[in-house]
């Protein structure tokens, strides 16, 4: 779980710590202002320890000027980049997802492989993304950057729940007008993705980056680290990484199920000489598209999708329930900085001139409480109000009743008698004295008048669904019946055991019952077990028909190029229950989809313009939407 801040930057409210490195800390953030509607970005920002660190400063202002030009999708897209508070940072794209250590690390906990498509189609794009890279030239002059990664590694590639790959992190990427160069001896890089030129300390091009695909997927296919050895000794991973000609197995050696074709494009990737290998990650993207195309014809980013959701499926509610509750406490906080200044602002405004010498009674008594009148960093909503006839006095309360979130007590109110100064020609101790006193009084009345009305709020009623622990067994019958074990069926996101096709449920309860197969309509079903629904053996048995899906192709470019995409079949399946909406990202090339009629939603935040449109894909058409316009909203 991530770290809880809530915290204003500058113009931007730091929501929690989602990662730290060795120079940097990641946050997840939203612009400090009610209008921006929770819209979430990453805020990434050198440690204060290394803010005086000119090899760090470089590395992290090397990355400003390299990827800030970069408009690609698979590529993490930068906004904007400054200073804070004496730190530098960036502000850059959030990706909703995983990053592939994290997806290997979680296969290997529950003993299971990357499906071998998934891993070719991860690193076709993440080739994609790279070649833009190279071969990205400087928008005015025209000059190439020539730049290279140099850290191409598991960490370094975000997945995304709606099935996007992202390359990030070109803090080391070298470019030839960056100015930035490699002292002699000093390896740039995660030593198990290192190319063997980076080993031996040549001059490297993009091809030292096409290696570390191939060790990416390499590793994707087989489930094994490839570059790795006893104890971490890394003297012996660099011999290894210089004789990658002999070390070096085709993947199909710990997987069967891999095709040749496959195999020669892993082992072409990790040539030791680099004339050998895919000479663009162009080229290389596109030997992958191939064997996609062939072998896994069915496989696009809406089944990625499917693959790291129910992956992280725990993890995924969690963070929802976390996010809504840090995205709801910043609006509370943005709300009360926004209000305290408003009321600084009218109170400039509308205070009448007060005779020389006068005390600003509420000036004395904030002095005189020190920091627990800075709203802005008030830690509750709840507050203590005395008003005046030209101002408001409020004190936030501490306590237990600070964090409740049940129904809120109505507070009284203590009206008090604006005072006025009845020596306004004293000067000097005299009037700080009566001011404090004045201040001292006010603040002691409405206390003991809200102490003396205070009313204990009842405790709110929670109405439960009633829970019955006579359980029944539910026998699951699924028609066609041939490919059962391709089928996954859940209640209530309890997974049945399809080879017994059984599942204890209780009784009385609302249930939902979900089944999904491959080349079918996902079949969901509410229903509640009644006494009538069970046979002679106290069991429940349902039968349920699949419907067989009918697929199209479709196509999707915009402009402006990049832009959030939302599908939602509009048809209504034979369980009376609307499709789950696809999450994709323009361009959109041959995305495969159930045949029906479909609402499609583009939209660009950041220029605020966005398109609805609706559509038919019918059985083996191809659909293509070209340069569509987007309008302004």
């Amino acid at each position: 779980m991530s770290t809880s801040v809530l915290k204003k930057f500058g113009k931007y409210f730091l929501l929690d710590l989602i990662g730290e490195g060795g120079m940097a800390e990641i946050f997840r953030a939203r612009i400090a202002s009610l209008d921006a509607n929770g819209r979430l970005l990453v805020i990434k920002r050198i440690q204060a320890a290394y803010s005086n660190n000119p090899e760090f400063l470089q590395m992290f202002r090397s990355e400003v000027q390299v990827t800030m030009r970069f408009t690609h999708p698979n590529i993490v897209q930068l906004y904007e980049a400054g200073e804070e508070v004496g730190m530098q940072f960036i502000a850059m794209e959030f990706v909703d997802g995983r990053n592939l250590r994290q997806v290997l690390s979680k296969l290997h906990h529950k003993q299971q492989r990357m499906p071998i498509p998934a891993a070719a189609f991860i690193v076709e794009q993440t080739a994609q993304g790279l070649h833009y890279a190279h071969t990205f030239k400087d928008r005015i002059t025209g000059e190439p950057l020539n730049l290279v990664h140099r850290d191409v590694s598991p960490q370094n590639l975000l997945l995304s729940y709606d099935g996007n790959i992202k390359v990030i992190d070109f803090g080391i990427a070298k470019a030839t007008t960056n100015g930035e160069a490699t002292r002699a001896g000093v390896i740039k890089g995660k030593l198990s993705y290192l190319s063997p030129e980076q080993v031996l300390g040549e001059v490297l091009d993009s091809r030292s980056d096409i290696f570390a695909m191939g060790i990416v997927l390499w590793e994707l296919l087989t489930g094994k680290r490839l570059f790795v050895a006893e104890g971490e000794n890394e003297f012996q991973v660099l011999k290894m990484i210089e004789s990658c000609n002999t070390f070096v197995k085709p993947p199909s050696t710990y997987n069967t199920e891999i095709s040749r074709e496959l195999d020669m494009i892993v082992m072409q990737a990790l040539a030791r000489d680099p004339r050998k290998r895919f000479q663009t990650g162009e080229e290389m993207a596109r030997a992958l598209r191939k064997v996609l195309a062939h072998q896994f014809s069915d496989f696009g980013p809406s089944d990625l999708s499917q693959f790291v959701k129910k992956l992280f499926h725990e993890l995924i509610v969690d963070d929802r329930k976390q996010l809504q509750m840090l995205n709801s406490r910043a609006e509370e906080l943005i709300a009360l900085g926004t209000q305290d200044t408003q009321t600084k602002t009218d109170a400039a405004v509308s205070a009448p001139a007060k005779p020389a010498g006068h005390a600003d009674h509420t000036r004395v008594a904030q002095n005189f409480m020190g920091d627990k009148f800075d709203k802005s960093q008030m830690k509750s909503a709840e507050r203590l109000e005395i008003n005046g006839p030209k101002n408001q006095l409020k004190v936030p309360i501490r306590g237990p009743q600070a964090t409740r979130t049940g129904p809120q007590v109505v507070r009284p109110t203590a009206h008090v008698r604006q005072e006025y100064d009845p020596y306004p020609n004293q000067a000097g101790p005299v009037k700080g004295l009566v001011g404090l006193i004045v201040a001292g009084l006010a603040l002691f009345f409405a206390y003991n008048q809200w102490s003396s009305h205070r009313e204990v709020a009842p405790a709110p009623t929670v109405k439960s669904l009633p829970v019955s622990t006579n359980n029944v067994k539910f026998r699951l019958r699924i028609f066609p019946d041939n490919g059962v074990s391709k089928t996954r069926a859940t209640i209530n996101s309890q997974v049945i055991d399809m080879r017994t096709g059984a599942i204890e449920v209780p009784m009385g309860e609302s249930l939902e019952l979900v089944v999904e197969r491959p080349g079918f309509e996902t079949l969901r079903k509410e229903f509640t077990v009644k006494d009538d629904d069970l046979n002679d053996n106290k069991e429940m048995t349902m039968q349920v028909k699949l419907e067989p899906m009918a697929y199209g192709l479709l196509s999707i470019s915009t402009q402006p190029a990049l832009a959030q995409v939302s599908i939602v079949n509009i048809d209504q399946g034979s369980t009376g229950n609307r499709k789950p909406a696809y999450s994709l990202s323009t361009p959109i090339e041959l995305e495969k989809l159930p045949a029906g009629h479909y609402q499609i939603t583009i939209r660009n935040d950041l220029l605020n313009v966005q398109k609805t449109i609706q559509v038919e894909i019918k059985e083996g058409d191809r659909k293509v939407i070209s340069n569509l316009p987007l309008d302004s909203n």
